[in-house]
């Protein structure tokens, strides 16, 4: 594929004083950042007209441009400025004056790109800043932020505006904060005297709902939430961007936007918000088809990265990425799709994942708040190669290196998802230094090839529990059919550890024929094992069953008394049987104590 999409900002360095009662109620603010000029938008707390100066950095700021009229909400644009250049700009209000620097779009369309993506921050209260987040941010000096929207918790409530730009003050001021509008946004049709967020944004291109633009070698789509939100908004965002992508030749291409295409949804029983693809199956065939390198969503309160994909199917060297920053850490159980999803038990908001499109690949980071060393970890790291080459070159040089850098390429190799390195990592498990066994098990736990699926088996007893349950989940990831067998005697021996069946319960769930998986999940579960073992084999045993397993479903639920275990055999029995109980009303599953018996579950099965 080697084409791909995404959207832009920009840089600034910002300096701001204040009143104690500041006259900027929303401070300026940096918006469009094309390569000949930029828009200012602010709010004072008086009418008056708006005036801004500027000039080229380390010069005088000797030009100017003003408001058309007397208002509160000011938006200027500075234009004839020159590509790739940086500049200094300074507005003042009564006893106020901000001034700041930014850059110009580069000249060159061969420019590399660094962005930051964050999403749904309206739930982040002041973590961005408690957690230093923001400080750890800056240390990419990106050219600009992307968010796919839900920056505030209703964009037609005025009071709600000034948390979400005191939060970003020192990046709004310096850096495009590039925008999709999110659901919580509001509408940009309905409402309009009260659309704020359209007040206080200035999209590039045509603007809403579909906005485009350049940032040196990538090109960014942008597509508003009412364009992606319902299934024939999905297929009239679909018509547009086949039609916008037919002209666009830019080494790099991202689509962004608030929901998600795949998602696993939420922790928990109903499986809230979990998208499979089938809702955006037109959006999705135009991705596919303009080979589209990166898709950029929030919305559900998740991260989760999914494997490249292409007509509905794995495919590493051909496949968009998707890529989920919903902003918050609650990630249901992973599905076919799932290369990395967030952990709700060690990691906690705020995340963001930083893009570097460099000239030869796209490399990729994530990092979130770590619950356990109270401290900013990296979750994810993924690399997009331009070719085949960058791989194979890391893979050819793997003897020749030693100790840190080869803990490195090795880890280079998983996020590259490069399959030939499979079975030479395998070698490596069986290497002296402990970093670079777990190393290697960390990139086959991503890389999840089927070719090696049994020659890791005998690492799923390991002594080092992190190899022993990397190695199960790369078999989770992929492996042949005729494993299930010995996979499904593996989960039911008690010498087995849970962290490894965690993951063998899953490669039962993808890969297995349905009885097996059904029977063995259906034995553990009567085994009486607990906690997140219990609850992913009950989740896993719904995704498995059918009609005929109906009543093998009620007998497992009669008596269990783990509510979430409970809760997710009644949603599947509701789905299997046709016969639908209430989960929340008078006599109610979930009303219902765990542990009596239900009699009313035989409605179930009538």
């Amino acid at each position: 594929m080697f084409r791909h999409i995404f959207l832009f900002a920009c840089v600034v360095v910002v300096s701001f004083s204040a009143t104690a009662e500041s006259t900027f109620r929303i401070a300026p603010h940096i918006q469009n950042i094309t390569k000949d000029g930029a828009t200012l938008i602010w709010e004072t707390t008086e009418d008056e007209i708006g005036s801004a100066t500027w000039g080229v950095k380390g010069g005088d700021l000797s030009d100017s441009v003003n408001g058309a009229a007397s208002g509160k909400l000011h938006r200027v644009r500075i234009d004839g400025l020159s590509a790739g250049t940086e500049y200094t700009y300074s507005i003042s209000t009564g006893s106020d004056t901000q001034t700041a620097t930014f850059i110009t779009a580069p000249e060159s369309d061969a420019a590399e790109v660094t962005f930051i993506v964050v999403g749904d921050s309206r739930r982040w209260g002041d973590r961005w800043h408690a957690t230093r987040m923001k400080d750890h941010a800056e240390q990419w000096k990106a050219d600009f932020y992307m968010t796919m929207g839900d920056l505030v918790g209703d964009g037609h409530q005025y009071v709600q505006w000034p948390e979400h730009f005191d939060r970003y003050k020192y990046i709004t001021d310096s850096k495009w904060f590039v925008t999709a509008r999110g659901n919580h946004e509001g509408s940009q049709i309905r409402g309009t005297d009260q659309d704020w967020y359209a007040k206080y944004h200035e999209l590039p291109g045509d603007g809403e709902p579909y906005a485009s633009f350049e940032w040196g070698n990538t090109h960014f789509v942008l597509i508003s939430y009412e364009s992606t939100g319902r299934e024939k908004d999905w297929t009239s965002s679909a018509k547009w961007l086949d039609d916008h992508l037919q002209s666009v030749d830019s080494q790099y291409t991202v689509v962004a936007h608030h929901f998600p295409v795949y998602c696993t949804g939420y922790y928990g029983y109903g499986k809230s918000r979990k998208e499979p693809g089938i809702n955006a199956a037109e959006f999705r065939k135009v991705l596919d088809k303009h080979n589209v390198d990166l898709n950029c969503s929030g919305h559900t309160h998740i991260y989760e990265r999914h494997y490249p994909l292409k007509n509905d199917q794995r495919n590493d060297q051909d496949g968009t990425w998707y890529v989920v920053n919903g902003g918050d850490i609650n990630a249901n159980y992973p599905d076919w799709w799932t290369a990395v999803s967030d952990d709700r038990q060690t990691q906690d908001k705020p995340t963001y994942t930083v893009y570097h499109m460099k000239a030869d690949r796209i490399v990729a980071r994530t990092f979130a708040w770590s619950k356990a060393t109270q401290s900013i970890e990296e979750i994810d790291y993924f690399v997009i190669a331009q070719d085949e080459s960058i791989p194979e070159k890391i893979l050819d040089g793997l003897s020749n290196q030693s100790g840190d850098a080869l803990a490195q390429d090795i880890k280079d190799l998983g996020a590259l998802l490069h399959a030939p390195a499979a079975r030479p990592l395998l070698s490596y498990l069986n290497h002296g230094d402990k970093l670079i066994r777990r190393a290697a098990a960390d990139s086959l736990s991503i890389l999840g090839n089927a070719d090696i699926a049994e020659d890791l088996l005998p690492f799923l007893t390991d002594e080092d529990g992190s190899i022993a349950e990397n190695a199960a989940r790369s078999i989770e990831v992929a492996m042949p059919s005729k494993l299930s067998k010995k996979i499904a005697k593996l989960i039911l021996d008690e010498s087995t550890g849970n962290g490894v069946k965690f993951h063998l319960v899953g490669a039962l769930q993808f890969h297995a024929p349905d009885k097996i998986a059904f029977d063995t999940m259906a034995k553990l579960l009567e085994s009486g094992v607990q906690d997140e073992l219990r609850n992913r084999t009950s989740y896993a045993i719904g995704e498995v069953s059918s009609s005929k397993n109906t009543r093998a479903l009620t007998e497992l639920i009669r008596d269990e008394e783990s509510k979430y275990v409970t809760m997710t055999l009644g949603h599947t029995l509701n789905r299997v049987s046709g016969n639908r109980v209430k989960m929340s009303s008078r006599n109610g599953l979930e009303e219902s104590a765990p542990g009596e018996r239900r009699e009313f579950i035989e409605r179930w099965t009538k």
